[in-house]
């Protein structure tokens, strides 16, 4: 499908970032596949803010509620540990090598560690709620029923197979009828009825002005690879793409039935219509800037920047009036899409229509074209060398597309009150470390501290699911139509979203499903949410001790908390409004610290003159610069007025909490993957968010004894330090 650039509607997948503004851990979501380009129908949002209070000794005195410090509790896992390797020299190395040396990425995967695994691991859980499940025993849109026959549908692939491209021909019929401008935009319009978006996109988004609203958000969606880049540069490697993208898309309208000569043009076309709307699409840079997508406009503004578009009929059609309230992310990329309608011939924009389509329904489609969409982007992309195993892919449409309704039956098995409880509690904790850690900022005047205080005491965090399920009993979900249920999912999720526009926000909708291995910060609801999925080993362990679980989830609970406070979340007050809070000096120096790290990143190569582009990834790295500093100053709070720990296999408290980060944190991941990254992720590789932000630690260099000039140890004119 598209990608999207701007305000990103919260129904696509990771790679398209739900949000530009949303910190969604992007690395870490196990619940999709590792396609770049799939659709989450899931929108973040909110429930009423809690208020935390109590000091961090009071609060740290529950500690033992959490974990309790026995004897028979574990440490980290020595035998992952690369022994041969100091941990002053490399320690992403040093605190997994073993571990990867004997466990190979998967043909599947596109990178792979003890976290990974555990996601992978976690969708043999679904497949059993799957499995178990007799849909022709369940009355009809029952949970039972949905999930079962979605599931049912999805694994019957010889019936898939035999339909072959029949499902897609009176959408192909549907495009090729449209006589003029006019009645194709109707067909995009149903288009977008169905998730398939191009080369622009309407969802509900929160107002940043008037965060208790949802407005409809205008964003730019007019092409299918990863970054604007890919089209634009003359580098060997984004020409060697696009030659890559002129086959693929070739192969794909063949298999569509086309026959070479016009599968060949048809691909030119569309290379050349997307490398248009490349051109003045924002970088990925700019769409990280709030400010740079915050146009609200009236319906004679929007008509005005593309006066050949129907808009009065495509709001008609949504049930929306014209006095919505409506941001337009880019201006001047709806300009060129109006241009584009005037200039580009009614049949390249049936071919572009065409593909979008192909594209985007690929997955539910047979075994061939299903075949040709991994081939681009999941093996020459990302660098995967097989398919995942037809049952994982269909555990993941279902969560995809019917994420709450199987989240409910995962939930119910998996996830305990007691793990909600003491995950609530450790929350807590390192909200109280980050309150404490504002007061200590020598560079922040009182008057910017008590604002930043203000929105730590307003932080939400949202633990495991829901507190309302969403209601999916009306989606017509059949045991032999993959395409159709697929179909359906995709409706259901475009209307879910519609019915928020023009209306208060609805603070209960979570971004993400309950299985998923995720967490997210978002700043219009000043809410931190991690599901159900991610609260497992490696990340949260209630056989481990102390040091372990701090160095693990809790420097996730810190990444998303600091998020609150990075380079775009300071952005935004404690009621969720997009306005500067800072005095003008306190401003000036918060910019030049996350300069620091910015400038870190830029040094970070994953090979020669490929390296981290230090803006873009500023805000992750500002998350996990926090998170590892604050998680374990609530270890360390945790540990007054009690015995100290004992050292566990010859490593102490302190070792265990960083070896814990390191040992959830660094992924080894494929080449291709890594340059996927590095020009579209704002997440660093792995490895550099363990070495990057442990590398400006003072705590981690006394924990093992480094000393300057060790490559973990960065100079003292070059630590960063932010929180």
């Amino acid at each position: 499908m598209p990608a999207i650039q701007g305000r990103r509607p919260a129904n696509w997948s990771e790679f398209s970032f739900p949000f530009s503004f949303l910190s969604v851990d992007t690395t870490e979501c196990f619940r999709m596949s590792d396609s770049p380009r799939e659709p989450n129908p899931n929108y973040p949002w909110g429930k009423p803010l809690m208020r935390f209070s109590m000091s961090l000794i009071a609060i740290l005195a529950f500690s033992s509620l959490l974990f309790g410090q026995t004897p028979s509790l574990q440490g980290v896992d020595v035998a992952e540990l690369d022994r041969k390797t100091e941990p002053c020299t490399d320690f992403a190395q040093f605190s997994n090598g073993t571990w990867h040396s004997q466990n190979p990425i998967p043909a599947s995967m596109n990178r792979w560690s003890r976290r990974w695994q555990a996601g992978e691991n976690a969708k043999d859980r679904l497949k059993e709620i799957l499995e178990a499940i007799d849909p022709a025993q369940a009355a009809k849109g029952s949970t039972e029923q949905i999930i079962g026959d979605y599931y049912r549908a999805c694994m019957n692939e010889s019936r898939v197979n035999s339909r072959g491209i029949e499902p897609l021909k009176p959408w192909f019929a549907k495009i090729d009828s449209a006589k003029d401008m006019a009645a194709l935009q109707r067909v995009m319009i149903e288009l977008h009825d169905i998730q398939v978006i191009g080369p622009f996109a309407v969802s509900g988004q929160q107002d940043v002005h008037k965060p208790t609203q949802v407005l409809a958000d205008i964003s730019a969606a007019g092409y299918s690879m990863p970054d604007r880049d890919y089209y634009l540069k003359p580098d060997a490697r984004f020409k060697e793409a696009r030659a890559k993208y002129i086959d693929h898309v070739a192969r794909m309208f063949a298999l569509a039935g086309w026959d070479a000569k016009s599968a060949a043009a048809a691909a030119q076309t569309v290379l050349t219509m997307e490398t248009k709307f490349a051109e003045v699409s924002f970088d990925k840079v700019v769409l990280r800037d709030p400010t740079a997508i915050d146009h609200n406009s009236t319906f004679a503004q929007l008509q005005a920047m593309a006066p050949h578009f129907d808009w009065a009929t495509y709001l008609s059609h949504k049930q929306l009036p014209q006095d919505v309230d409506m941001n337009v992310d880019q201006p001047k990329f709806m300009q060129e899409f109006d241009r584009q309608l005037q200039q580009t011939p009614l049949a390249d924009w049936k071919v572009y229509l065409i593909w979008n389509l192909l594209n985007s329904t690929a997955e539910a489609l047979s075994g061939p074209i299903e075949a040709e969409d991994f081939e681009f982007f999941g093996k020459y992309l990302s660098g995967a060398t097989e398919l995942k195993p037809r049952w994982k892919r269909c555990a993941e449409q279902t969560d995809r597309y019917l994420g709450e309704a199987l989240g409910k039956k995962y939930v119910e098995k998996y996830f305990s009150p007691e793990a909600k409880a003491r995950m609530q509690e450790m929350v807590r904790n390192l909200l109280a470390a980050m309150r404490d850690d504002i007061l200590t900022r020598p560079w922040m005047s009182d008057d910017t501290k008590e604002k930043a205080l203000a929105k730590i005491a307003t932080f939400n965090p949202k633990i495991g699911y829901p507190d309302k399920w969403k209601d999916y009993s009306k989606v017509e979900i059949r045991p032999d139509a993959l395409f159709e249920d697929n179909i359906a999912g995709r409706r259901f999720a475009v209307e879910d979203d519609r019915l928020t526009i023009g209306k208060p926000v609805d603070r209960g909708r979570w971004g993400l499903t309950p299985p998923t291995s995720d967490a997210y910060y978002n700043p219009l609801l000043n809410e931190i949410v991690f599901p159900a999925g991610i609260l497992q080993p490696p990340a949260f362990d209630i056989s481990a001790v102390d040091a372990v679980n701090y160095g693990a989830i809790g420097v996730v609970i810190g990444h998303e908390i600091s998020h609150g406070f990075d380079d775009e979340g300071a952005q935004f007050d404690y009621l969720g409004r997009l306005r500067n809070w800072w005095s003008d000096a306190d401003l000036k120096q918060f910019q030049t610290r996350g300069a620091c790290v910015a400038n870190q990143f830029d040094n970070y190569f994953i090979e020669p003159g490929i390296h981290h582009n230090g803006k873009m990834v500023l805000g992750e790295s500002i998350g996990d610069l926090g998170g590892a500093k604050i998680a374990y100053l609530a270890y360390q709070k945790s540990l007054e007025g009690k015995p100290r720990p004992t050292n566990i296999d010859g490593f102490t408290p302190e070792q265990q909490f960083f070896i814990a980060w390191g040992q959830f944190r660094a992924d080894e991941i494929r080449p291709e993957q890594q340059r996927l990254m590095v020009q579209s992720d704002p997440h660093p590789i792995a490895k550099y968010r363990v070495i990057g932000p442990l590398s400006n630690l003072p705590e981690f260099q006394k924990a093992f004894q480094c000393k300057a000039g060790d490559p973990m140890v960065r100079a003292s004119d070059k630590i960063c330090e932010v929180w």
